[in-house]
């Protein structure tokens, strides 16, 4: 008896599989995925937070408030690409990208398309129509293939396009994206002041407030004080760049580990997510 149930199994699964191959070839068997991929970041603190870098095939999302440190991680992330004879876009909705700034960074600009959504000219469009209008060119973009990295810069707080209408964006248009990317092997980096992808990403980078470094004009090295971020020295104080601190969820996974900043040993638990923090500094 039980050999005729399971041979009637397998016959009504080769039938269904025969009338939907024309459509969903293989409807009933299991897809194994292969390990995606890796795109450095160019940072190598970033980099051994991730584990070597970030997916290629997927959506990432960069989430952070304004000096967050959003635009070095991706101008880092640009100049590695690109100086890999890789082509890479980025589409613009605030117009806040400095192209002079990124060639300093390493950017070959030569291979970096950059899509003017939000241009000065037209100021007077309403910052849903060039956020509209943004995302519009990102599925263009994904759409065609070719480009190794996508990135779509939604603005900060200092532009008119607010998170609030970042949010409007439905669900369902972050998840075709992410489709997208996984076809065309591109990396689709968005760029937000706060997460809006929710379990469309497959990474979400949290960029906190920056710190500044200081030295003094005699060019000894001068300590910070954590409540105000001035040198503790004597001396005229220069500013010499940034300390930036980011934290990485991965939405999908077995294991959740959480690491000291120091080095201490993880703590792993069961779950559906981890996080952990690193700081880098430009």
């Amino acid at each position: 008896m039980a050999k005729l149930l399971m041979r009637s199994a397998a016959t009504l699964r080769q039938e269904i599989e025969s009338s939907l191959a024309a459509r969903i070839p293989g409807a009933l068997s299991v897809r194994f995925h292969q390990t995606a991929d890796l795109v450095s970041t160019g940072i190598a603190e970033v980099d051994a937070l991730l584990h070597g870098g970030l997916p290629l095939g997927g959506l990432t999302e960069i989430a952070g408030p304004v000096c967050s440190g959003k635009t070095t991680l991706v101008s880092s992330l640009l100049a590695k690409v690109t100086q890999q004879e890789a082509a890479c876009a980025y589409v613009d909705v605030a117009d806040a990208f400095d192209p002079l700034s990124g060639a300093a960074m390493g950017i070959d600009l030569g291979r970096l398309l950059w899509v003017r959504a939000g241009r000065t000219e037209e100021s007077g469009k309403t910052a849903w129509t060039r956020l509209d209008r943004a995302l519009r060119a990102t599925d263009l973009l994904l759409s065609a293939g070719g480009f190794r990295v996508i990135v779509l810069d939604t603005g900060d707080a200092m532009g008119d396009v607010r998170p609030e209408q970042v949010l409007r964006v439905p669900l369902a248009s972050w998840y075709r994206y992410r489709l997208q990317a996984e076809k065309a092997q591109s990396l689709f980096l968005l760029l937000t002041q706060t997460t809006c992808a929710s379990s469309c990403a497959s990474v979400v980078l949290h960029c906190g407030d920056a710190k500044e470094r200081w030295e003094c004009a005699t060019g000894n090295r001068a300590g910070l004080l954590e409540q105000d971020g001035l040198p503790n020295q004597d001396g005229l104080p220069l500013l010499t760049g940034f300390r930036f601190s980011v934290s990485a969820d991965r939405k999908r996974g077995a294991v959740r580990e959480s690491l000291h900043l120091f080095g201490k040993k993880p703590v792993s638990t069961t779950g559906t997510s981890w996080k952990r923090t690193t700081l880098w500094a430009r």
